[in-house]
């Protein structure tokens, strides 16, 4: 019975990471920001939205929602940390036209909506619509691997499988 308690509250050692918008996948090199694009951030993808709904990528907890609600950083279940970054250069919108359906604090499932913007803002007052997802954290991985497929479905397609480090 004990082991079977401890095997309950072990931490995963492999995490699925979902896309968290519906749109054509890119490689963050095509980021149209040199910060994403050269992998100064971390590792991971984009997605150039078709709609302006953002999901849940993992189940896990919301670490911290940016008071511009431009960008969120999750820690899934694994312990992984994710920043899911809407557009290029949109905390110059200060929120206008963003809106949240969690906080700091709250725990995610894969696919929960997380926040709406409006796509057509987002192309009219910010540099680009294309949103990385990127892994904060490399000291975390063990090994990542990065699927890109032409497109992708929010919350049901999957963009990386990463071994955690234990």
């Amino acid at each position: 019975m004990f082991r079977s308690w401890l095997g309950l509250h072990q931490r995963k050692t492999e995490e699925t990471i979902f896309s968290p918008l519906s749109g054509r996948v890119l490689a963050l090199e095509d980021v149209p920001d040199p910060v994403f694009s050269r992998s100064m951030a971390g590792m991971g993808v984009a997605i150039d939205p078709e709609d302006g709904r953002v999901g849940s990528p993992v189940d896990g907890e919301v670490v911290h929602l940016f008071q511009t609600k431009h960008a969120l950083w999750i820690r899934a279940e694994s312990g992984l940390d994710l920043l899911i970054h809407i557009g290029v250069d949109t905390v110059y919108m200060k929120g206008e036209g963003f809106r949240d359906y969690v906080k700091t604090g709250d725990k995610v499932k894969t696919g929960q909506p997380l926040i709406d913007f409006s796509l057509d803002l987002v192309r009219e007052k910010a540099t680009s619509p294309v949103t990385p997802m990127f892994l904060i954290h490399s000291d975390q991985i063990e090994r990542i691997e990065i699927e890109l497929p032409a497109r992708a479905e929010m919350g049901l397609t999957p963009l990386m499988k990463v071994k955690v480090k234990s």
